[in-house]
């Protein structure tokens, strides 16, 4: 219990530092969350690695030491695809590794075998992974009117789709205090979902 309240404190706080500071555009939230999952299968994996090698007393430092060169990797890997994007996140993709090691979900569950966590632990951040592909997906139709994702010749597509004019009230979404109260009601949900995973998970185990 002590670890999955922990785990949503530093959710909320990846959400004002990472996702709500981001212009809400949908090749961003694409952009987050394969980092995000990238860091997450390699935490899990190097947890146990360092587990099975017997530097538990060490794990902190190694995988964060992990996630770190992941995270380099992955952005010059991203701005070789797209460097416009890489521009536009800038210092947020290296918020990315602390947040999912504060997530709580890697150093969890320790008596379980490797596949054991890393379904459950990617389970966990494939419920976030929706959770930011909406919340850039409908900020970007709503919020801009458009649809945006990677292009040709290293460049954003983007299509749009609404007519600024035809706006209204949703271009909020498109601002901080329009992402900030949308960003709740979407935790709120998301936070919902992942109890009903955990449940279901818990059972299966159990039988």
């Amino acid at each position: 219990m002590e670890v999955k309240r922990r785990s949503i404190y530093f959710l909320i706080a990846t959400i004002l530092t990472v996702l709500v500071p981001t212009p809400g555009r949908f090749v961003y939230g694409v952009s987050i969350v394969l980092g995000l999952n990238l860091l997450m299968l390699i935490g899990t994996v190097t947890n146990s690695f360092v587990k099975k090698i017997k530097l538990e007393g060490m794990s902190t430092i190694i995988i964060l030491i992990s996630l770190i060169s992941v995270t380099i990797f992955y952005r010059q890997l991203m701005i070789l695809i797209c460097p416009e994007v890489m521009l536009t996140l800038g210092f947020m993709i290296y918020l990315m590794p602390v947040s999912v090691v504060f997530f709580g979900y890697i150093f969890s569950n320790q008596e379980q075998t490797l596949a054991e966590r890393l379904t459950l632990n990617m389970l966990h951040m494939l419920t976030f992974s929706v959770y930011v592909l909406l919340f850039f997906l409908i900020r970007d139709l709503a919020g801009y009117g458009t649809f945006t994702f990677f292009g040709k010749g290293h460049q954003i597509f983007e299509k749009v789709i609404i007519s600024p004019d035809n706006l209204g009230f949703f271009s909020l979404l498109a601002s901080i205090p329009g992402a900030l109260i949308f960003s709740s009601v979407l935790l709120f949900i998301h936070i919902f979902v992942r109890n009903e995973f955990d449940i279901l998970f818990n059972s299966e185990e159990n039988k």
